[in-house]
């Protein structure tokens, strides 16, 4: 609030005329570039959008009325279009470049990812071969949290047999995952 007061005050003791676009560069570089870093990746693509900010600025200049806003108003607002542009294009056009970075990260955890959603479709593909009521007391246990005094009343059934049930069903389970020719040891 108070950057935008000074502003204003500064455009009014120019007789509300704009500062010269090399002060609000140098008033508003840093400023700019901040908060164009929070919302950007890199500091290289940063830097890239702060220069086209103010690229679009300089050549636009004379349209910047101070008696309608803030310089730092415009700019700000030149700012978020920018970055709107930016992520709508980025959006569609990725690559295998844009992620070269965290492919390629000591700490990456790419196998571990990829463990894991294999480890996924081969569960619920044998999760899928279970007889039809052991297949209901997995889904109502683990993936809708029931109890099993719940799971009981859903299949008309004693508690003590959707225990046997789920256990029944873990052990084929477990049975299956070391049948499989998978490696799973990740």
């Amino acid at each position: 609030m108070m950057i935008v007061s000074s502003a204003r005050d500064a455009s009014r003791k120019n007789g509300g005329t704009p500062l010269p676009f090399e002060q609000v560069y140098e008033r508003y570089y840093f400023e700019v570039f901040r908060f164009v870093s929070k919302h950007m990746e890199n500091r290289h693509d940063a830097e890239d959008l702060t220069s086209e900010v103010f690229l679009y600025c300089y050549k636009n200049y004379e349209r910047y009325d101070p008696a309608k806003s803030a310089i730092s108003t415009w700019l700000f607002l030149v700012v978020k279009s920018m970055l709107k542009t930016y992520y709508r294009d980025k959006k569609n056009h990725l690559d295998l470049s844009d992620f070269e970075d965290w492919l390629l990260a000591d700490d990456c955890d790419l196998a571990r990812a990829v463990y894991l959603e294999q480890l996924r479709s081969f569960l619920a593909e044998q999760i899928g071969l279970l007889p039809e009521r052991q297949q209901q007391v997995i889904v109502l246990r683990f993936f809708q949290e029931k109890g099993f005094e719940e799971i009981a009343e859903v299949l008309d059934t004693s508690a003590g047999n959707v225990r046997v049930m789920l256990t029944r069903a873990i052990a084929k389970l477990k049975q299956n995952l070391k049948d499989s020719e998978l490696d799973w040891s990740v």
